[in-house]
C-alpha cells in the first residue's frame, strides 16, 4: 500500500474520489443563490468581477454595484484574483462554487500529504490522515455561510511544505510557497494571512532547527528570500490592499475566549444547524477518533516537536481565556491586529495534530508480532478514518443542504443607477443593474455622505446654472459624459471617489467623498477612467517576481543554488528585482494618497476637538491608569428612548490596547419599586454602554497624547424601569475580569466603585 500511495496518480484519484462524494450530494442545487447575509456581500464580488469581465471586456478594477464604488483588488473579500476565477467565468458564480471546494479540497489533501511526508516515513500513513485536515468541519461551515474565499486556507500545507523544502536548499520550496500564498490572497483569503503567517513563523523555527548547525544561517537567508518572494509574487493583491486598509483599517474589539471544553466541542462535536446559522459546537469538526489518534502517536519522540505547535495554536485558539493570553500578546503586533477569531487557529492545530496521529497509524501495527495482528490493527485504524472521513462528508452534505436557498431573477434596467439597496440582498441588486448603498464589510468602508439613491440622472453639474451633463456611455472602469459647461463647474458622479480615478478633461477631485471633476467652460465629452497605480505597480511587481522565480528554479536546476559559492549575486539580483520594479514605480507616483481614515464619531461628531461643548459638565476626574476626563455630557432619553452621551477625556501616558470604557446606567436605590403589569414586557434597571473603540475610529490607547477626545455613544433604555437614573464611567481591561482602575482623583464627580457619575436623568 505504501508504494501505491507515494504514486501520484494514484493518491490524486483517490482524493477526488473523496471530493467527489463531498459535494455530490449538492450537485442538484449547485445552480441555485446562497441567501446566507454574508453569501450576499460574497457574491456579489465575485459577480461584479464576473460581470466587468464578461458583459463589460474590462479587468474587474472598480466595483460600482455596492457602498457606492469600491476598488476590486483592494477589497479584503474579493477572490477574482486567483485561477479560480476561471470557473467562474465558464461556469457563472453558483455553479463554479461546487467545482472550487472540489478543486481546493483535492489541493488541501494533496498538500497535507506531501508535507506529512516530510517527517512522517510512512506513506500509507499520510495517505490515511490527509483528508482529515482538508474535510474538517470548518469548511462546511464556511460553504453555508457563503464564504467560499476560506476554501483558499486548504493552500496552506503547500506553504509550509514550500518552506521547510527551501530550508533543506530546494530552490523549488521557495516557488511551491509564493505562489501557493499568492493564490490564497488572490482567493480572498485577506484575514486569514495573519494566522499563515504565524504558521510560516512556526514552520521556519522548526525547519531551521532541524538543520545541521553549519547549514542554519543559508537556511535563514533562503527563507528570508523566500518571505520576499511571497509578497512580491501577492503584490498585485498586496498593494491595493495595503492602500485600502491604511485608509479604512480593520479594528477588532473585544476579548474573546473559549475555555479548554468549548474548544474540544469545536473538535469532537457533530456541527449543526440551527436559527439560520451553524452552531459553534463542531465548526473544526475532525471527530474523536482523531483526537485518540494524536494522542496515541504523542508517545513517539519523533511527534514531541509537533505537539508542542500544537499545544502553541491551542494556546492561542483559546484566546482571552487562558492567562496570560498569547492571543492578546499576538494582537500588539503590526497586522495582527486584525485578528478577530481565535477559534480559528484550531486549523493550524488540526494540520500540525495531522503529524502524530499519522505516526501512530506507521506504529501501532508493529507494536504487536505476526501478519494477522499487523493486518487486523491495519484495518481497525484504517476502518477508524475512514468512519471519520464519511461523517465530516456527511456533515458538509446535512450543511448544506439546511442552507437557504434562491433564484436571483436577472432583469436590468438600461442605465446603472444607485439605488438605496439592502445589505441582506445586495447580491439581487447588481441583477438588475442597480448599485446598493446599504453597505456592510469586514472593514469601514469609506462612503460619501452626499450619495444618493434616488437622482435622476447619476452624473451631474453640482450648479445646474452653470451648465448640465448627460451620461454618453458607462462601464465599470470608464465613464463618458457629455458637459455643456457654461463657465467653469464641477462635474459630479454619484460614486464614491477614488485616487485612481483619471479625467481626460480637468482635474479629479474629492467633493466630501464623491467622485467629482473639475470642468472649464464649454462643450465636450469627459471620459472618467479608472486606473489605480496600486493595481499597476502591483502587477508589475507580479509580473517580474514571476519571471524571477522561473529564473531561480531553472537555475537552481542547473546547478545554481541559491546563494551558494557563485550564485549569490545572480540569486541577490532575482530576488530583489521585483522591488528595484515597486522602487521605479514610487519614484513616479503621480496620484494623491488615500487620505488618512477620519477620526470621528458615528453620528458625525469630530473625535478630536479643542475642548469640552460649552453645555458640557466640567468634571476634572483622574483615574489610576493615564485618563482625566474633563467633562461629560447626558442628553435625552430623547422620544425614541435613546441617551446621547458625550464624553471629553485625554490620555496623558501609554495606555493598554485592551483598555476599555465602562458606562453603566443604573436606577438609584432606595426608589419606589415598581409594580409589574400583567401582559406587559418585563422592564429593567441597568443598561450598559461598554466599549473600546471611540466612534468606531480608533482604539483609546491610539487617542494623540494630550489631545482632548470627544467619545459620543447612544444607549437605547426603551425597556427602563420608570424612575431616576444615574449614569456612571470607569476604565479598566476590556473584559472586565481585572476590575476597574481606581480613580485616583474625583474631581467634580461623585464617585462609587471606581467609577465616576457623570450625569441623570429620569426615565417616567
Amino acid at each position: 500500500m505504501g508504494r501505491l500511495a507515494e504514486r501520484t496518480a494514484v493518491r490524486l484519484a483517490l482524493f477526488a474520489l473523496i471530493a467527489t462524494a463531498l459535494v455530490w450530494t449538492l450537485l442538484p442545487t449547485a445552480a441555485w443563490f446562497n441567501e446566507f447575509r454574508d453569501a450576499q456581500v460574497l457574491t456579489l464580488h465575485e459577480r461584479a468581477a464576473v460581470d466587468s469581465v464578461l458583459r463589460f471586456g474590462q479587468l474587474p478594477l472598480w466595483d460600482p454595484w455596492y457602498c457606492g464604488g469600491i476598488h476590486g483588488l483592494g477589497e479584503p473579500q474579493s477572490r477574482f484574483a486567483s485561477p479560480a476565477f476561471l470557473l467562474s467565468l465558464l461556469f457563472g458564480v453558483e455553479r463554479a462554487e461546487l467545482l472550487v471546494v472540489f478543486g481546493f479540497t483535492v489541493l488541501g489533501m494533496e498538500g497535507t500529504y506531501r508535507w506529512l511526508r516530510l517527517r512522517v516515513s510512512d506513506a500509507s500513513a499520510a495517505l490515511r490522515i490527509a483528508p482529515i485536515f482538508a474535510l474538517s468541519g470548518h469548511f462546511a461551515a464556511a460553504y453555508y455561510r457563503g464564504w467560499t474565499n476560506f476554501f483558499g486556507f486548504e493552500l496552506v500545507p503547500f506553504v509550509l511544505l514550500g518552506i521547510t523544502l527551501a530550508a533543506r536548499g530546494r530552490a523549488a520550496g521557495i516557488a511551491v510557497s509564493a505562489i501557493a500564498f499568492a493564490m490564497m490572497i488572490g482567493f480572498g483569503g485577506t484575514f486569514a494571512a495573519p494566522l499563515v503567517a504565524v504558521a510560516a513563523v512556526v514552520e521556519a523555527a522548526r525547519a531551521i532547527s532541524e538543520q545541521p548547525p553549519g547549514r542554519r544561517l543559508r537556511a535563514i537567508v533562503i527563507l528570508s528570500a523566500l518571505a520576499s518572494f511571497m509578497l512580491a509574487v501577492a503584490a498585485v493583491r498586496l498593494l491595493p490592499l495595503a492602500e485600502t486598509l491604511a485608509a479604512q483599517p480593520r479594528i477588532m474589539a473585544g476579548t474573546p475566549g473559549h475555555t479548554p471544553k468549548k474548544l474540544l466541542w469545536f473538535l469532537v462535536k457533530s456541527l449543526e444547524v440551527k436559527d439560520w446559522n451553524v452552531e459553534d459546537a463542531g465548526s473544526f469538526y475532525v471527530g474523536a477518533a482523531f483526537v485518540a489518534l494524536v494522542a496515541l502517536g504523542g508517545s513517539e519522540r519523533r511527534s514531541i516537536r509537533p505537539l508542542v505547535v500544537v499545544v502553541i495554536f491551542l494556546w492561542l485558539a483559546a484566546g482571552y481565556a487562558r492567562k496570560p493570553a498569547l492571543f492578546a500578546l499576538l494582537r500588539e503586533l503590526p497586522v495582527l491586529s486584525a485578528l478577530r477569531y481565535p477559534e480559528r487557529f484550531l486549523w493550524l492545530a488540526i494540520l500540525y495534530a495531522s503529524e502524530p496521529a499519522a505516526n501512530a497509524l506507521a506504529r501501532l501495527p508493529r507494536l504487536g508480532d505476526g501478519k494477522h495482528w499487523r493486518f487486523g490493527a491495519n484495518a481497525v485504524l484504517t476502518l477508524t478514518v475512514v468512519a471519520t472521513v464519511g461523517l465530516q462528508i456527511k456533515t458538509f452534505a446535512d450543511v448544506g443542504k439546511g442552507r437557504e436557498l434562491g433564484v436571483v431573477a436577472v432583469d436590468r434596467m438600461k442605465e446603472f443607477r444607485q439605488s438605496r439597496g439592502n445589505r441582506w440582498l445586495a447580491a439581487h441588486y447588481d441583477r438588475i443593474g442597480a448599485g446598493s448603498l446599504s453597505c456592510w464589510e469586514t472593514h469601514p468602508v469609506t462612503m460619501s455622505p452626499k450619495l444618493r439613491g434616488d437622482l435622476a440622472a447619476e452624473e451631474y453639474v453640482a450648479d445646474p446654472e452653470l451648465g448640465k451633463a448627460e451620461r454618453v456611455s458607462w462601464s465599470p472602469n470608464e465613464i463618458v459624459v457629455h458637459a455643456t459647461m457654461a463657465s467653469a463647474g464641477r462635474l459630479m458622479i454619484n460614486q464614491n471617489w477614488h485616487p485612481g480615478w483619471r479625467s481626460s478633461v480637468g482635474q479629479v477631485v474629492s467633493d466630501d467623498g464623491l467622485l467629482a471633476v473639475d470642468l472649464p467652460g464649454g462643450e465636450r465629452d469627459v471620459k472618467l477612467s479608472f486606473r489605480p497605480r496600486s493595481a499597476l505597480a502591483g502587477g508589475a511587481v507580479t509580473v517580474v517576481a514571476l519571471g524571477s522565480l522561473v529564473l531561480l528554479v531553472l537555475g537552481a536546476r542547473r546547478g545554481r543554488v541559491p546563494f551558494r559559492r557563485g550564485a549569490v549575486v545572480r540569486t541577490t539580483a532575482l530576488v530583489l528585482a521585483p522591488w528595484a520594479v515597486l522602487g521605479v514605480f514610487v519614484a513616479t507616483w503621480s496620484e494623491p494618497r488615500y487620505p488618512p481614515a477620519p477620526m470621528k464619531n458615528a453620528n458625525g461628531a469630530p473625535a478630536l476637538v479643542d475642548g469640552p461643548a460649552p453645555d458640557a459638565t466640567k468634571l476634572g476626574a483622574q483615574f489610576e491608569l493615564p485618563l482625566v476626563v474633563d467633562a461629560a455630557r447626558v442628553a435625552g432619553p430623547d422620544p425614541l428612548a435613546n441617551l446621547d452621551i458625550d464624553l471629553y477625556f485625554r490620555r496623558t501616558g501609554p495606555l493598554p490596547r485592551t483598555t476599555g470604557v465602562f458606562v453603566h446606567i443604573e436606577r438609584r436605590a432606595g426608589q419606589e419599586p415598581v409594580e409589574e403589569t400583567n401582559g406587559k414586557e418585563k422592564t429593567e434597571d441597568r443598561f450598559d454602554g461598554d466599549h473600546q473603540i471611540v466612534g468606531g475610529s480608533f482604539y483609546l490607547s491610539d487617542a494623540p497624547l494630550g489631545q482632548v477626545v470627544q467619545d459620543a455613544f447612544g444607549v437605547h433604555v426603551g425597556k427602563a424601569t420608570p424612575g431616576r437614573y444615574d449614569v456612571w464611567l470607569g476604565f479598566g481591561h476590556v473584559s472586565g475580569r481585572r476590575g476597574r482602575a481606581k480613580v485616583t482623583e474625583p474631581g467634580k464627580a461623585a464617585v462609587d466603585d471606581n467609577r465616576i457619575r457623570i450625569g441623570s436623568f429620569v426615565v417616567r
